[in-house]
């Protein structure tokens, strides 16, 4: 393996958030690392005072594409992130990265966060149990009603069935969140490496709708249309979606070159110059003092 390379993530204020520049901030490094071979890269994070912990998911999905299809493997001095970045220990982000992600179990003295686990397709049943376990018993939703925990849980098994059945990937799914008890605010991410929204899409309504933009293809399976044929689906994004709403929330999806934001009924639609592979899906519920 070749000798290592340093680069420093830079980002608006130090802060790495859930928002377009946020991700944009971790896909600079996608595009830098990969045009490397077999090397190590030091990732410098001294230039970043806040993330937002969810977005373990995103950045871990990252090293884990680099090293499996590029042989760049990702050093972080974890003594630079001991004081202000402390989330990414405490999460299971540093664990993960450190090769010892499913033998460690993170604690979380705050408890604010919920862990960054990785779930290959087949395991749904892992996934459920985290869903259950970890994601609604996490304080931030603990009040909220029975029957909107069922539905957040069938939506939630349905998107990550999305993955298995329209992703074409082998490539595991990653999903961590946070909440943020001054704010009443939990964010919750999930990421798949496969071929994204648009491709399926435009193939299924090829003739019909002519979907042709990854904009359009996100805001159609929002709206609740599958490509399942001859079998029931699609709600799973417009469900959860009504009940982060419900709260004042929003959703994030990024896919192809399209970040979406849809909050409430307002919908702002950025082309991303940089792309990255798969999609990222951001749920933000609000009011949960």
């Amino acid at each position: 393996m070749s000798s290592n390379r340093e680069y420093t993530i830079t980002a608006r204020n130090q802060i790495v958030g859930t928002s377009i520049n946020g991700m944009l901030s971790l896909i600079n490094y996608y595009h830098y690392a990969k045009q490397y071979r077999n090397c190590w890269i030091n990732l410098n994070l001294d230039g970043v005072n806040f993330i937002d912990a969810n977005l373990s998911a995103f950045l871990y999905s990252i090293v884990y594409d680099l090293k499996n299809n590029f042989g760049v493997s990702t050093f972080i001095d974890f003594k630079s992130i001991g004081k202000d970045l402390n989330v990414l220990m405490r999460n299971g982000f540093t664990n993960h990265v450190a090769g010892n992600g499913y033998q460690f179990k993170p604690y979380d003295e705050r408890d604010t966060t919920i862990p960054l686990m990785v779930f290959n397709q087949k395991n749904v049943d892992d996934y459920c149990d985290y869903i259950e376990r970890d994601f609604l018993h996490q304080r931030g939703l603990r009040n909220i009603r029975f029957n909107d925990k069922d539905r957040i849980i069938a939506s939630y098994i349905e998107i990550f069935e999305n993955v298995g059945l329209h992703a074409n990937t082998n490539d595991p799914v990653f999903v961590c969140g946070q909440y943020f008890p001054k704010q009443g605010e939990l964010k919750f991410t999930l990421v798949d490496l496969g071929d994204g929204f648009l491709k399926k899409i435009a193939e299924y309504t090829k003739g019909d709708e002519n979907i042709t933009t990854a904009s359009d293809a996100i805001h159609w399976a929002i709206a609740g249309h599958s490509t399942k044929i001859g079998a029931p689906g699609g709600t799973g994004l417009r469900d959860i979606f009504r009940f982060c709403t419900q709260t004042g929330g929003s959703l994030h999806i990024m896919s192809d070159d399209c970040y979406y934001n849809l909050t409430n009924t307002t919908t702002h639609t950025y082309k991303l110059l940089k792309q990255y592979k798969g999609a990222t899906i951001h749920l933000i519920f609000r009011f949960l003092l």
